[in-house]
């Protein structure tokens, strides 16, 4: 045989290995990734097939579920149509050998049960470790398109679950391949249908690689019809909406162990009870009738509308709210002026570590050291006036 000859079988042998290799790799990394699936802590998990891009670093993973075991919920935790991770080539082009991940129309169903074994809400799982097992890379992006996020909770049948559809959002610089000169803030925002007809939105940064949580969130709830809640009106407050606006603003930062935030309901134009459809049953008819005299002594009578301003401030391991605070909130709203609808911009991850120091630290030296702030304040304030005094002015005296 020739050595020609010896070449081109060799080389006819390799294709045929990598032909073959290249053919086996999806059902290879399919069964890897069921394996891992399986080997969850109280969850179980399956994908139907895996494809593969061995050109641009990548693989695609299709119907994937995820569902808690022995719970018996008649849905799964978690289910996508399709998962992509790739190596993300504009991160690689700065030198970090990083992976971003798509999730496509990707289903979360949160469901709070009578029992811990009946509840399916995620807890037991680092779902963030496991995400990264699927890809050798760290994962600097991630991003969902058109998903849906569910919750249901005791008493409510799933069909009235509260729902948000066409989920569209990302998290970006997880890994810090951006540096922007600050701390290691990573990006996300996502906007969302609620409730058939109102939208939310959320946004914020947060610090992968603090040691203590470390984030700044916004959330906007907005144009949500009281009656599309008329089931969880029905099991916690024994009352139906005939009418009546919804809107919500949030905002929450922590930082160093410690939060701070405040959450802002709006309701409008709220009608519970009317007697033009009287109620059979007596005593619901007069619990209908006090929720809506209620909402009415403290509605605004210019805006038309009641709103509440509930502040939280605390520790990561011992959260707290101010229900006096809460209440004089109330009261001061349906007496005074109703709040504007929009997010304030007072809480920031800078706020919560300037402004938190008192936080778990024990009444009397909270009260010294705010005393203290306040006396060095004065002094400063003092000493600045007395050198105000001293220097000259120059030009024309301008009123201020």
């Amino acid at each position: 045989m020739r050595r020609r000859d010896k070449w081109l079988i060799a080389a006819l042998v390799l294709v045929v290995v990598a032909i073959a290799i290249r053919a086996a790799l999806p059902t290879l990394v399919r069964d890897r990734v069921n394996a891992q699936l399986m080997a969850l802590e109280d969850y179980d998990g399956h994908v139907g097939d895996v494809d593969l891009s061995l050109i641009r670093g990548a693989y695609r993973i299709d119907n994937i579920q995820i569902v808690k075991t022995g719970s018996g919920q008649p849905v799964p935790f978690f289910s996508s149509d399709r998962i992509d991770f790739s190596v993300e080539w504009r991160s690689l082009m700065r030198g970090s050998l990083v992976a971003e991940g798509q999730f496509f129309s990707p289903n979360l169903n949160f469901v709070q049960g009578k029992t811990e074994e009946q509840s399916q809400t995620g807890e037991g799982v680092n779902w963030a470790e496991r995400f990264e097992e699927l890809f050798p890379f760290r994962f600097n992006t991630v991003r969902v398109h058109n998903g849906t996020i569910t919750f249901t909770a005791p008493g409510i049948d799933t069909a009235d679950a509260i729902k948000a559809t066409k989920v569209q959002g990302e998290l970006t610089n997880l890994t810090n391949v951006a540096h922007t000169g600050k701390e290691t803030f990573a990006n996300f925002q996502a906007d969302a249908e609620v409730l058939d007809g109102g939208s939310a939105r959320i946004g914020g940064s947060v610090d992968p690689l603090a040691p203590k949580p470390t984030f700044d969130v916004n959330l906007q709830l907005r144009n949500v019809k009281l009656p599309q809640v008329n089931p969880w009106l029905r099991q916690y407050i024994k009352a139906d909406a005939e009418a009546g606006d919804f809107e919500l603003y949030l905002e929450l930062a922590a930082a160093d162990g410690k939060f701070k935030g405040y959450a802002k309901p709006v309701l409008q134009n709220v009608n519970i009870y009317s007697s033009e459809e009287p109620e059979e049953n007596f005593l619901k008819r007069i619990w209908e009738g006090l929720v809506d005299f209620a909402a009415n002594v403290l509605e605004n009578d210019e805006k038309e509308q009641v709103a509440a301003r509930i502040p939280f401030t605390g520790t990561i391991e011992n959260p707290k709210t101010s229900i006096m605070e809460t209440i004089v909130s109330v009261l001061r709203n349906a007496f005074v002026s109703a709040f504007a609808r929009s997010l304030e911009g007072s809480i920031s991850v800078r706020a919560v570590r300037e402004n938190l120091g008192e936080i778990g630290e024990p009444a009397a030296d909270a009260k010294d050291k705010k005393k203290s702030k306040e006396k060095d304040s004065k002094a400063d304030g003092d000493g600045e006036k007395e050198r105000e005094s001293k220097e000259p002015t120059f030009g024309p005296k301008r009123d201020t």
